[in-house]
């Protein structure tokens, strides 16, 4: 059950997340960042918040809109630094007698009085941000609106409590970068997560389409924790003050060849559905994080509005009419453009780590096939299966994918000296003679010594305890510890890898995916798929 009267970590509210410094000046409310390796995700996070959508910072500097201002590099910040460090040093050198003592510095002003006949939950900076058309110079600015006309009109003006749910769809990588973009959503709303189903498929012998009439692939959810490290997860989020709920339920379960409007339909008690609110028109809409937040803000202050309107005249605080809204989001999956934040996703994407137990398999293969790390390894994705049919057709067919495979496999330097892991669905559903055919192809290329696949060292009844999104998972593992790498350029499992393999420290050089421009995705990857 849902507990919708705390939310784990002591802060109040989300969307505007702001504490008081000593100084009384609004500074984001996130725990310190120690670990060297998330520093990326600090400056990017940082960064975000210049935008002031929600966080309201330095209101009078900045306007609340979607446009982000100028970052100033930290560059220039170091040269400001030393030459006033110059400047002091020929001070010093110089003969100018005795060093005159500083004056004292002026204490801080006292905030200004707000005026008497506020609710006892106000917030000003809350309302300035929840209102940017407002254009509220001040705090006093904004309670003496509020007194005038905000009250009566149910403006919000308390500190919401915000939680996010989504739907993440479809393969593997698919429902990680739908992780991807609602975590960097919600990191800079404020909002605490609720964690989806993941969703496995029936097999890769069928046709995948978002069309009724022509999908074959039948979808169901699955335990996230069979994917993700949850617990690791969750406690990696709790540092950094953004409370993360696991799944409710797994059922029911949207209709994913509809992802467009898959939103959660599980049964969460102790939600009421008047305080849900959904926000349609996300999938695949590779939007600016900044539009994002603004339109998660109109969303939910525009339900809140709704009940506070609904409730005038009653006794107690505004926030006692609305404790909390729930933002609903369809399929997740490429609703970033990533590149808009680079260093917050890269934060983000290193936040959700795999399964252990995934782990635990993908290292038995890996010491199997390299007598305990003796051998190195190269290894290729390949996306031939059956649900991929579409794509060589778009290319010309399947000598030509088979030919673009060779060349790319040269290319990146993969030849007949190493062994090669492969990865493929084709073993999954039996399709042992064309795997045949696809080892003899390979190594009369000479792009390879001879080939490795899981299915040769995991036995099994262990494989037929896993799910498909298991099995895929437990090949990408073994492919990003191969020394190169060679996917498949419209596969989002081979283009996540290549980014994955960066994440780990790896050279992008070690990996080469198969141009398949004309098939029109390289610029939506880009842009939405890009995470270092």
């Amino acid at each position: 059950m849902l507990p919708l009267t705390s939310s784990g970590p002591s802060r109040r509210g989300s969307l505007l997340h702001l504490t008081n410094s000593p100084g009384g000046t609004p500074s984001l409310g996130l725990q310190p960042i120690r670990d060297p390796s998330n520093l990326r995700f600090l400056a990017g996070l940082l960064a975000v918040t210049t935008c002031l959508l929600f966080l309201g910072l330095h209101p009078d500097t900045y306007p609340l809109s979607g446009a982000f201002p100028r970052r100033r590099g930290l560059s220039g910040l170091v040269a400001d630094s030393r030459l006033l460090a110059r400047h002091a040093e020929a001070a010093a050198g110089a003969d100018q007698g005795p060093t005159p003592r500083p004056l004292p510095a002026s204490p801080a002003p006292s905030p200004p009085a707000l005026p008497a006949g506020l609710p006892e939950d106000f917030d000003a900076e809350a309302y300035r941000a929840y209102h940017p058309h407002l254009d509220l110079p001040s705090a006093r600015a904004a309670a003496e609106h509020y007194l005038a006309h905000g009250r009566e009109e149910g403006l919000v003006a308390h500190r919401l409590r915000v939680l996010l749910r989504y739907t993440a769809c479809t393969g593997l990588i698919n429902q990680h970068y739908s992780h991807i973009a609602a975590f960097s959503l919600a990191s800079v709303l404020g909002a605490e997560v609720v964690l989806p189903p993941a969703v496995c498929r029936d097999s890769f012998a069928h046709y995948f389409s978002v069309f009724k009439e022509k999908n074959e692939v039948q979808w169901a959810p699955v335990p996230l924790d069979s994917l993700l490290d949850v617990p690791a997860l969750i406690a990696w989020w709790k540092a950094r003050g953004i409370h993360v709920h696991e799944t409710p339920a797994l059922t029911p379960f949207p209709d994913l060849t509809q992802p467009g409007v898959a939103f959660p339909l599980y049964a969460q008690p102790g939600v009421d559905p008047d305080l849900v609110v959904r926000v349609e028109g996300v999938y695949l809409k590779n939007m600016e994080l900044g539009e994002l937040v603004d339109l998660a803000r109109e969303a939910v202050v525009g339900r809140a509005r709704e009940r506070l309107l609904a409730a005038r005249g009653s006794s107690g605080p505004p926030s006692a009419a609305v404790p909390y809204v729930v933002l609903d989001l369809p399929c997740s999956f490429f609703m970033l453009r990533t590149l808009s934040d680079l260093g917050l996703v890269s934060g983000v994407a290193r936040s959700l780590a795999f399964a252990p137990a995934l782990h635990a398999l993908a290292d038995r293969v890996v010491d199997e096939m390299t007598r305990g790390g003796v051998l190195p390894f190269n290894g290729v994705h390949l996306r031939i299966e059956k649900d991929a049919r579409d794509w060589a057709m778009i290319m010309g067919g399947e000598q030509v994918v088979w030919q673009s495979y060779v060349k790319t496999m040269r290319g990146v330097g993969q030849n007949e000296s190493v062994p090669l892991y492969a990865a493929s669905g084709m073993l999954t559903y039996g399709a042992s003679t064309d795997m045949l055919r696809t080892v003899a192809f390979l190594k009369h290329m000479r792009v390879c010594s001879e080939i490795h696949h899981k299915e040769m060292y995991i036995p099994k009844a262990e494989l037929e305890l896993l799910n498909s999104e298991q099995e895929a998972l437990l090949d990408f593992i073994v492919l990003s510890k191969s020394r190169l790498f060679v996917g498949f350029g419209s596969s989002t499992f081979s283009f996540y890898l290549r980014e994955y393999r960066s994440l780990q420290n790896m050279s992008r050089s070690t990996s080469s995916l198969v141009d398949a421009s004309i098939i029109g995705t390289d610029a939506l990857f880009a842009s939405a798929g890009t995470v270092v």
